[in-house]
Parts: structure tokens; sequence; C-alpha cells
């Protein structure tokens, strides 16, 4: 008895122990599909290019659904930055017609601009002119902004087509909805601004360096490196020195990742040498081209890219740009907030997310049993960490200039279109993150990751565009204003040189500057010389509003110099580099044939349209009171009725033009 109760003991206890072994392997079994459908969850997360049927408009529909936006904005869009107008449209005016207005920067003792940059555009309109032969120069206006509009255009669609082609197709949609109803590059596609050149050429360099990385070091540099070196070196030397912020990461990239393929032991030095020789290479041929352009200029030997990064960092001449104002740490945070809603949210989620989702890879791939499992997690932590170098670019930028004292909208437009892909690489982590989540705390999780996504975009989109129309109807009265202008009788082609239009000798531009139209405190509302008809010319005015520091003298015009050049290297005391006011830039209101003045109602401010010797010229224009309107309806366009509505007090002015009652003699 005592052994059959021994062994039904025994037996029992073999039976249990049978029962925890099954459990244990259905356990594993189970611990196994999880990992194995974590892996398939994050297989779909975006890094690898799994998603074959994800459709992504091919180039040409790309360009031309961007090109949309991007010729709205150059014809609707004011220009969004005094110093856009006065160092870099003026100068290209009096390249093209012999006056404009100058700055301290373009006077020979400082030289910190680049008449070879100016010359790009010159050469463009000239062109363009050969064959359309312009009449007036607000077609000279409209006309290159329309040419850089389609310029940004086809650099975004060949940027989305990379992501597309070398990311995640899912992404690559995410990144042209993006930056499609984006404000900010509604205003930064046609500026004839440095940073939006070097934004343009940044967007070419990272799309070639979306490629991965491979070993073999001739396949490399046809396929990534060349293209992005000599992209992110124009970039910088045609351009803005401090976009070469954007290429760091590449470089990084370069001498960190290796990439597939069977290279040689020494790739790492094979690559340094080609970083440096193909990067120098570049450099000199672009600097060198600026400078020979520059120098016979300036009269002397310059490298306008290196004197500007001497004076803002340096502080040579006693100068620095905090002179120009400053700002505190978070302005591009609350910038970026205006200029992208949504998008720069989701791209300040996105580095936090990429290391959430790092985790979740590492968890996911010591719980992956199969060999294939292995080997996709493996491909997938490949594939994550070179998304880190393609998020970086806009984290870096953002943070270098954040630790700046002067701070201005345009510095972070080079990264506009890396804010789009971080807040696409945001969305496309979304659903996969959230499955990791729901397994770890034992739910289930549901799937809708695409619908989410281009929904959250779209509705980006949408407050992108009420800022757009903000933009054009709020502060577009400058141009309007200027229009007022009685016009010249002077017709016939404009000097650009040859054209196909006509054979007839074209008339001087400004035979006899005997028009002189004044501005006051709105001073930095000037839409440029472009705008003011043949024969007239601005200047500044004591005693009409707030005018201070160092404001813009006149080039000494080309007729009476003798040459272009004989204005532009010669050294004038009146130009100093410490914002310091300058009397001889402005006159008397008694001088002034016309004015252009804004008056606000809720601001006790002297205006011309109380005087008894001035009158106004045309239909005065409103522009939006930003001291005495509510936030939002500032920010962002909301029809009168709606914003007395809602309680959102919208205040005017108004911009006139005004002209003497008994005129000059």
């Amino acid at each position: 008895m005592a052994r059959q109760r021994h062994n039904a003991k025994h037996q029992k206890a073999s039976v249990k122990h049978e029962r925890v072994e099954r459990r244990e392997h259905k356990l594993e079994l189970k611990a196994r599909k999880h990992a194995e459908s974590e892996a398939s969850h994050v297989q779909k997360a975006g890094e690898l290019d799994t998603q074959h049927s994800e459709y992504v408009p091919s180039l040409s529909v790309l360009f031309r659904f961007l090109a949309l936006v991007r010729v709205s904005g150059a014809l609707l869009s004011p220009i969004q930055d005094c110093d856009e107008v006065y160092n870099y449209w003026e100068p290209l005016h009096f390249l093209q017609f012999g006056a404009g207005k100058q700055t301290w920067e373009y006077s020979p003792q400082y030289s910190l601009r680049s008449y070879a940059y100016l010359h790009i555009y010159d050469m463009l309109i000239r062109t363009m002119h050969l064959v359309i032969g312009f009449r007036t120069k607000t077609q000279v206006f409209y006309a290159l902004r329309v040419c850089l509009a389609l310029v940004s255009a086809l650099c975004e669609a060949v940027f989305v087509r990379s992501v597309a082609q070398h990311v995640d197709r899912r992404m690559a949609n995410y990144v042209w909805l993006g930056v499609f109803g984006m404000a900010g590059m509604f205003h930064a596609a046609h500026a004839v601004l440095p940073t939006s050149f070097a934004m343009c050429l940044c967007m070419l360099g990272s799309a070639a360096a979306m490629a991965p990385p491979v070993s073999d070091v001739k396949r490399h540099m046809r396929n990534r490196a060349v293209l992005a070196i000599g992209a992110f070196a124009l970039a910088v030397c045609a351009g803005w020195p401090y976009a070469g912020l954007v290429a760091v990461p590449f470089v990084l990239e370069e001498v960190i990742v290796k990439g597939s393929g069977a290279g040689t032991r020494n790739w790492r030095a094979q690559r340094l040498a080609m970083l440096v020789v193909v990067g120098v290479g570049a450099t000199v041929i672009a600097l060198g081209a600026m400078a020979v352009v520059d120098s016979w200029y300036y009269g002397r030997p310059v490298v306008a890219a290196w004197n500007q990064v001497a004076y803002n960092v340096l502080g040579q001449h006693n100068g620095s740009s905090t002179l120009y104002g400053t700002e505190p740490w978070y302005f591009y945070l609350k910038n970026g907030l205006l200029n992208a809603n949504i998008v720069m949210i989701l791209a300040l989620c996105a580095l936090p997310m990429w290391v959430l989702y790092y985790v979740a890879l590492r968890q996911t791939s010591r719980t992956t049993a199969s060999v294939a499992g292995e080997r996709a997690m493996r491909q997938l932590l490949d594939g994550h960490f070179l998304l880190l170098f393609r998020l970086l670019p806009f984290y870096l930028v953002l943070a270098v200039f954040s630790l700046q004292a002067h701070k201005e909208e345009r510095f972070l437009s080079i990264v506009y279109p890396h804010m789009s892909f971080c807040a696409s690489a945001a969305l496309s982590m979304t659903s996969p993150l959230r499955a990791w989540i729901c397994a770890q705390l034992g739910r289930r999780s549901r799937g809708g990751q695409s619908r989410t996504g281009f929904l959250v975009l779209a509705g980006a989109a949408c407050v992108g565009m009420l800022r757009m129309t903000a933009l054009a109807k709020y502060y577009g009265a400058p141009v309007r204003a200027f229009m007022e202008l009685p016009t010249s009788n002077i017709t016939g082609l404009l000097p650009l040189g040859p054209s196909i239009k006509g054979l007839r000798a074209e008339q001087p531009l400004h035979k006899d500057l005997d028009r002189v139209v004044c501005m006051g405190g709105a001073w930095y509302w000037f839409p440029s010389s472009y705008w003011l008809p043949r024969g007239y010319q601005l200047q500044f005015v004591r005693g009409l509003g707030g005018v201070d520091g160092h404001l813009p003298g006149d080039f000494v015009p080309a007729k009476a110099s003798g040459s272009v050049q004989n204005s532009t290297s010669t050294e004038r005391p009146d130009f100093n580099a410490r914002n310091e006011w300058e009397p001889s830039h402005a006159i008397e209101l008694s001088q002034c044939d016309y004015a252009v003045d804004i008056e606000y109602p809720k601001r006790e401010e002297p205006g011309l349209a109380r005087s008894s010797e001035w009158q106004r010229v045309g239909v005065c224009h409103g522009v939006l009171d930003p001291v005495n309107t509510s936030v939002l309806a500032r920010m962002v366009y909301v029809p009168h009725m709606l914003a007395w509505m809602a309680g959102q007090r919208q205040e005017w002015g108004q911009m006139c033009v005004y002209e003497r009652r008994n005129p000059i003699a």
C-alpha cells in the first residue's frame, strides 16, 4: 500500500511538472509570437521602405502641386523683412538701374554683403528680359519672385522623392503635405535672401544624403557624397555661412556609419579623405568665384562670407549682431508655432519619440527567437539609427540659433523642410509605439495611423492657409499704396540689355530723378524701389514718426560716378558698423514732393492726415494695427464679423500717399 501511495504521489507530481512545462512552453510561444508581432508592427513604422503599395506622387506631379502654392505666395505675400528690401532688392535695383538705397554692409570698408550673390539674380532677370521684354519694374519684381518660387517647388519635390525612395513612402507623403500648408514656406520660398537660397541648396544636399551609406567608396561617392557635399558647400559659400550647421549630421554619419556591402577595412580613412578633398575643392571653387566678383566691385580683395562671420561672431569693427535687437531663448519656438503650428509641435516630439522607439526596438530584439525575426530587427535597428542623422539638422539649427542673443525669423527657414521631415517621422512612429505600449500593458492596439496622420497634417495645412491669408490681407498695403503714386510718361523697354521684344533704343530709367518720395517712422514698410515709378527716389525724413538707428543711405548714382564699380568701391564716411544715427541719411519734410505714411486711429502719433500742407493722393489702404488687435485676430485670418462675434478685437490703420498742396518749385 505504501509503495502504491508513493507511485501515485510520484505520478501526480510528474503530471504537475508536465503541466508546468507545457504552460511555460505556451508562454514562450506566446512571447515569441508577441515579439514577432511587435517586429511586424515596427516594420510598418517608417524607417524601412516596406510600404510599396503606398502611393507617392511623381516628381512632375509634386512639382506642379507645390508650385501652385509657391507661385501664389510670390504674387500675394508681402515682403516680410525690411532687411530683404534694403540689403538685397535695393542693391539689385542699383546694379540694374544705377540707383537705390545702400546699407553700411555694402560700404567697401566693411564689405559684409556679396555682389556676386546678387549677380545670380541679375543674370536671371536679364535672361528673362531677353525673352519677355520687361516694360515696368513691377514686372521684374514679380517675374523674379515667381522664378524663385518655381525653383523652391522643384527642390521640395526632389526632397520628397528622395524621402520616398530611401526612407519611407508614407513619410514622403507626410513631408509634402507638411511643407504645402506651412506658412513659413509661403513667404520664404520666393524671398531674395541668402537664407532662402541656402534652404533650397540644403534641400538638395539633404536629398542626396537620404541615400544610405555603402562601404564601396566609389559607389558611395557617386550616389551620395559628391552631390551632398557640393550642395552644402555652395549653400555655405554662395548663400549663408551658417547653413553649414545643416551639413554637420551628414559629416558625422559619413565617419560613423560604414553602411552595407563588403568594403575595405580602412573605409573610414577613405571617407575622411573624400570629405576633405571634395569639400575643400567645392569650397575653393565656390568661394573663389564669389571672391573674384566681390573684389572687383569693392576695389580690393574681399571674401564677403568671412567678413560676415567676423563681424557677427568675432566682433570685428567693434560691432555685434546684438546691436540690431535681441530676443529670448524661446523666440524660435514661438515663431515656429506661428509659421508651422502643428508641424512644429510634431517636429519637437520626433527626437524624444526616436529615443523611446529605440528602447522598444532593443527590448523587442531581445525576445525575438527566430532567425528571420532577428534579421528583421537588426535591419530595423540599423534603419532607425540612420533616421537619427536625418532628424538632427532641425534640432541642431534650432538649438544653436536659440542660444544666440540676436534672432530673426528668417534664420530658421533653412530647416523648414527638415521640420516637416521630423514631423513626418513623429507621425510614422506613433502607431508602432502605441502598439508596443499597449503590448506592455496587455491591451490590443488599433490601426488607423495613415488616416490619423493625414488628418492631422490636413488640419495643420488649414491653419497654415489662414496664416497665409492673414499675411496677404493684413500686411499687403505697402505695394498697393505705392501704386497710387503718379506715373511718369516714360515708356519703352527697361534698360536691362537686349530683348527680342524690341530693337529700338531703350530709354534711361533715371534720366532725371526729380521726384522725392519720403517715409518716416514707416520706413521699414518700403517695398523696394521696384515699386517707385520712373524718375522717383526714396528719402527718409526727420520728424515723421520714430526714425532712429543707422538708416540706409544712397548709392552714388552710376551716372554721377562714371560707372557702377566706381560707386561700389568708394569708401564713404557716412557709414558706421555700430547702428549709430547718421544725420546725412535723412532730409527735412520740406524737401519732399510726396510722402507715404501710416496713421493708426488708436495711437497718439502725429501724421500728415491732419496737416494743411499735404493732401491725399488716390485711395488709402488698410493695414492691421498689431498693437491694438487681439492676438488670435492678428495671427490668422479671421473675418471681421467672426472676430467681432468671438470677442477678438481688430483695429486698422491707413497707409496713404500724400502730396504737397503747393508743389516745390
